[in-house]
């Protein structure tokens, strides 16, 4: 019952911080004090950075506002596919002063354009790139046992620090709260790639859910931000 809480409690405020960060704009800097969180720090935000600049943790709200306030242009590029229904692709060039893309999914396509000067057009692109990010499964698993640092590597561009997510390494606890979640074989695979104030410039992800009669649903997702 105890873990069940706690999901709700992760997936409820990671879906509200993420879209309050596309919204409203978020400065989500590293926390003061140790790299352990209480379980309360971890229910308040869809990722807590460490103090330590080579540990970071994954901070997905910060990408919201490095879209919204880009220092200097890049490519966004994002993946999701849910079988059988979604596959879709936003890419769009995000610069000082404009986003220009496109989102691709079954019904066709559809532009994304906007400018600093009007606001409304910007935060309605800004929501357009960054809502659709799976928030709730970096709930789950981030600051947890699946989630480990796994080096350096140069990435887009960028050099960043590497963490393997696999929740096949998970403690008896975090396990037994991912069968709660995605079922007795669900899991969570992939990594992150992010800048040394934990914002992802690149992350592969492959979920599985399996529920009480044997179905199963499979998720990925990829994004990359690409410096030109």
């Amino acid at each position: 019952m105890k873990e069940i809480l706690r999901l709700s409690q992760l997936l409820a405020m990671g879906a509200t911080g993420l879209l309050l960060a596309v919204a409203l704009g978020c400065n989500t800097a590293p926390r003061a004090g140790s790299q352990k969180n209480s379980p309360d720090e971890s229910a308040t935000a869809v990722t807590v950075a460490s103090s330590r600049s080579d540990d970071p943790g994954i901070n997905l709200q910060c990408v919201a506002d490095r879209i919204r306030k880009a220092p200097v242009p890049f490519h966004w590029s994002f993946k999701k596919v849910v079988p059988p229904m979604t596959n879709a692709d936003w890419e769009a060039d995000v610069k000082p002063d404009s986003i220009a893309g496109t989102m691709i999914d079954s019904s066709g396509a559809r532009a994304i354009h906007a400018v600093r000067s009007d606001s409304t057009d910007w935060n309605t692109a800004a929501v357009t790139l960054a809502g659709p990010l799976p928030a709730s499964t970096f709930a789950l698993v981030n600051n947890s046992s699946a989630t480990a640092r796994a080096g350096t590597e140069n990435v887009n561009g960028e050099n960043t620090i590497k963490y393997a997510i696999d929740t096949s390494q998970d403690t008896p606890a975090d396990a037994s709260l991912i069968r709660n979640v995605l079922g007795t074989n669900g899991f969570v695979k992939g990594a992150a790639w992010v800048t040394r104030s934990g914002c992802p410039v690149k992350f592969v992800l492959d979920v599985e859910q399996h529920d009480s009669e044997g179905s199963v649903q499979k998720e990925s997702y990829e994004l990359n931000v690409t410096r030109p």
